[in-house]
């Protein structure tokens, strides 16, 4: 069974490579954010906005695990703040093959500025950037990580198909 969980900051490319690889392994591919959307009937800055931050991660959790228990082959890309919440991470870890998606701040801080489907790209960038540091170390907790900074989509890819097919359960950090 081949569960790949692809993890990392805001603008890391998570949907985009998601896709790519699903295509080239030929997997479906689930968004962690639009089940929520689809399964919620709101956008994720209005569940932000009606419900809190705290009950939006409640829902992402409960989403995650039911995903994680699927007993098919996937790829998921999740939300930048879904691995550290509680033990998301660990559960990530226990079901697949966790890749995080790793670019710079000041590289992701260019692709998401003035996002507005991302409730927390309206933060300051210092405030982003506490966020960032934040969440690394957890993104760190992945099985293997991918620099995302000057490749593209193609070549990320790439890079992750030669890592679980060639050094599968060998960490790269």
């Amino acid at each position: 069974m081949m569960k790949i969980v692809l993890v990392g900051f805001m603008g890391s490319g998570k949907s985009t490579v998601g896709k790519i690889l699903s295509k080239k392994l030929s997997i479906p591919f689930r968004d962690l954010d639009f089940i929520i959307v689809k399964n919620t009937g709101m956008s994720i800055p209005e569940i932000f906005q009606n419900k809190g931050e705290t009950a939006f991660r409640e829902l992402e959790r409960s989403f995650l695990l039911s995903e994680l228990s699927r007993k098919a082959n996937f790829i998921l890309s999740t939300g930048g703040g879904t691995p550290a919440y509680k033990d998301n991470m660990e559960k990530i870890n226990q079901s697949g093959i966790s890749i995080f998606l790793y670019a710079d701040f000041e590289t992701l801080y260019r692709r998401i500025s003035g996002d507005k489907n991302r409730p927390l790209a309206s933060l300051s960038k210092k405030e982003l950037k506490k966020l960032y540091e934040k969440r690394l170390p957890f993104y760190k907790k992945a099985l293997f990580t991918v620099n995302t900074a000057g490749k593209t989509p193609e070549e990320v890819t790439n890079e992750i198909l030669s890592l679980i097919h060639g050094e599968k359960g060998k960490s790269n950090q």
